[in-house]
């Protein structure tokens, strides 16, 4: 179990918070593009040394849906940066959210709708970035929002599907535990469904804060990633309900209590 953390972290720079997630007990850190923009990836591996942290995975340009094709040729070239970059520091993967928000493109429907015509562009850019992930073992990590941060790409199915009709490279999923609640009928029964493309965890509760605080079902969860034989990262993406360490020290316990206790089996029911 490698238990990695985004947020919350306490510091000034990413110096000060690898030693208090260290500290705290974290395995890794995520990296966002705060840290990836003027830095170079022998500079970041000099900050976070002798705190034993690995780097989980970085972000990505978030922009492949941008309705500007430059911007979107642009973000093509980012991430093709940050796949090197991840390499460089021997991160997993580089996390992509393709859009935020509500549609950027007008509406045609006469010729194509909104939801086809990104999806096409999406899948496009991810032939592009596909041969780099081949070549680096550093996969994309294609995230799902819940409906009220973006309009596209809300559950775990539609990316198997964006997944399958790529059709080549190292494009997975991030399944996060908060949007999942919101969007998928059964967290347990998705993430089953996911093993072969599921490359990555966000972990938050229901309501946002740290795991163990809202009515999440994490035994029924961590069950379904045993079964499947998960062994990628779990990482915190939460609010702090309090004192940042105690929650997380709190949290992390909790998790790794539960982990250990679950069983894996093959009748496992939603």
């Amino acid at each position: 179990m490698k238990i990695g953390i985004r947020w919350p972290l306490k510091g000034k720079n990413l110096r000060e918070r690898a030693e208090f997630a260290h500290k705290v007990g974290f395995d890794g850190i995520e990296l966002g593009p705060e840290y990836l923009s003027a830095t170079t990836s022998e500079q970041i591996l000099k900050q976070i040394e002798g705190t034993n942290l690995s780097v989980s995975a970085i972000v990505g340009s978030l922009d492949l849906l941008n309705p500007d094709p430059n911007m979107r040729k642009n973000a093509i070239e980012i991430d093709q940066r940050r796949i090197l970059i991840a390499a460089e520091l021997g991160a997993s993967g580089v996390i992509e959210v393709p859009v935020f928000g509500p549609p950027r493109f007008p509406n045609v429907p006469e010729v194509i709708s909104i939801y086809d015509l990104e999806r096409k562009l999406l899948v496009h850019a991810l032939k592009k970035l596909a041969k780099s992930t081949e070549q680096t073992g550093v996969s994309i990590f294609l995230e799902p929002l819940n409906r009220y941060e973006t309009h596209f790409l809300n559950r775990i199915s539609q990316a198997i599907e964006i997944i399958k009709e790529v059709g080549a490279g190292q494009i997975m999923i991030l399944a996060d535990f908060f949007h999942m609640n919101i969007e998928e009928e059964s967290i347990e029964r998705s993430l089953k469904e996911a093993r072969e493309f599921l490359g990555y965890i966000h972990l938050a509760d229901s309501n946002r804060l740290p795991p163990g605080t809202g009515h999440i079902d994490f035994q029924k969860a961590f069950k379904a990633l045993k079964t499947i034989g998960y062994d990628g990262w779990l990482t915190f993406e939460c609010e702090a309900k309090g004192d940042v360490e105690k929650d997380m020290k709190d949290a992390r316990y909790f998790l790794k209590n539960l982990w250990s206790k679950v069983n894996p089996s093959s009748d496992l029911r939603p």
